[in-house]
């Protein structure tokens, strides 16, 4: 393949790649470090063209090596700041650290025009990439294990060959004879891995743009916690020995609301929810089924232990109180404003009960503790129920 096609491949793979970043940033919005990104391939794209036009540009071969070489060095530092701010998701000054380098050698540039040396040039160019390459790789790798996604190892993958290809290149250059690839086949594959580079990234969006989705249709708003949905979809499909659930309910909710205003009830609701989700393990499976309601879903337990466990929400939620003053809300751990509290129904699996039947035992049992006086917990086995008898008087007590 004739050097002016490996020129146009090479520019368009950027082309390509800036259009897509610019286009998806303008549909997502900030994504952070796709703007930077797209300028990054930018440069690179008018680093490439520079290189493979003739003297018609009315400019000198010399200012055009310079132009070309500076432009693509500080292009792939923008793509290492571009990678990183994509991978944290956030944009950072202190992210902008690998445009040093670029930065460094063009003005070294200026100074001595040690760049005409072909051989030199591209042993510098290349030698830089290959730096700035294997930081965006390490981080974005790294970071895997704050978001799990897969496209991040796709990407990974893609920029550590483009690293392993520019080294490769250095080392051709260097030591022609001894070379395991000639410059011009990994100068080759490196267009291909720029194509690589751009499709993960996109990829990456596209997965957490799925992910929030997911997220958001599991959580519930207003408290930020799993949702109804969240909650039952999590559960086993067969319980075993140990399994345990405990429905809690607000006391009093619907005074809060006749008292206060709904939009007190909801700091109320919010803050119980935060103070639960404080006190489960990170084991357990925890939802707000609605309303003033919440459930959790246990392995491993005995009766004491999931007792126990009800009783440290009950008491953490005791502990929290809300002073309102005007339109002002204030959480306090004194005082007598509101002070919400909570009772709790506990039930165990036994031999041949279906997950309804234990969800049923823990609500007979959350009935029990609202007419036993509200603020308790009651255990399904210590209230000598069994499943059906809930009296009318009972079923009347929880209401409120």
């Amino acid at each position: 393949m004739d050097l002016a096609t490996v020129l146009l491949l090479h520019k368009s793979s950027f082309i390509v790649g800036a259009i897509c970043f610019f286009y998806v940033r303008w549909r997502s919005g900030s994504t952070p470090g796709l703007g930077v990104l797209a300028l990054g391939f930018s440069l690179m794209a008018i680093a490439s063209t520079l290189a493979g036009l003739d003297e018609s540009l009315h400019m000198s071969s010399d200012a055009r090596t310079f132009w070309s070489f500076s432009l693509g060095a500080n292009g792939y530092g923008l793509m290492a700041v571009g990678l990183f701010g994509l991978s944290r998701r956030q944009n950072s000054l202190r992210d902008w650290w690998p445009l040093l380098l670029p930065i460094v050698l063009t003005l070294s540039a200026t100074i001595t025009p040690w760049y005409l040396n072909n051989g030199l040039r591209a042993s510098v160019f290349n030698g830089s990439a290959t730096i700035l390459l294997a930081l965006s790789s390490f981080v974005i790798a790294r970071d895997f294990f704050h978001e799990r996604l897969t496209a991040r190892l796709g990407l990974s993958a893609s920029i550590w060959v483009a690293t392993s290809l520019s080294a490769l290149v250095v080392v051709g250059f260097i030591f022609p004879d001894d070379a395991p690839l000639p410059p011009r086949y990994a100068f080759f594959l490196l267009i291909i891995c720029h194509f690589a580079v751009a499709l993960f990234v996109l990829v990456l969006v596209q997965e957490r743009a799925e992910e929030k989705l997911i997220r958001l249709a599991n959580t519930d708003m207003l408290t930020g916690i799993p949702n109804r949905q969240h909650f039952f979809n999590s559960l086993p499909k067969v319980l075993g020995a140990g399994d345990a659930f405990i429905l809690i309910d607000i006391d009093f909710f619907k005074r809060v609301n006749d008292m206060y205003g709904h939009d007190k009830g909801d700091v109320v609701l919010i803050n119980v929810a935060r103070t639960i989700a404080q006190s489960v393990p990170p084991s357990c499976v925890f939802g707000r089924l609605g309303g003033e309601e919440f459930s959790l879903f246990l392995r491993g337990q005995t009766p004491s232990s999931a007792f126990a466990l009800a009783e440290r929400i009950r008491e953490a939620v005791n502990a929290v109180s809300l002073v309102f003053e005007g339109n002002a809300v204030s959480l306090v751990f004194e005082g007598n404003q509101v002070t919400p509290s909570v009772s709790a129904g506990v039930a165990l699996w036994e031999a041949g009960l279906t997950e309804q039947n234990v969800q049923k035992r823990a609500d007979q049992a959350l009935y029990f503790a609202k007419n036993k006086g509200r603020n308790r917990v009651e255990l399904f086995s210590s209230i000598g129920l069994t499943s059906g008898s809930l009296s009318p008087e009972l079923r009347s007590a929880r209401a409120g």
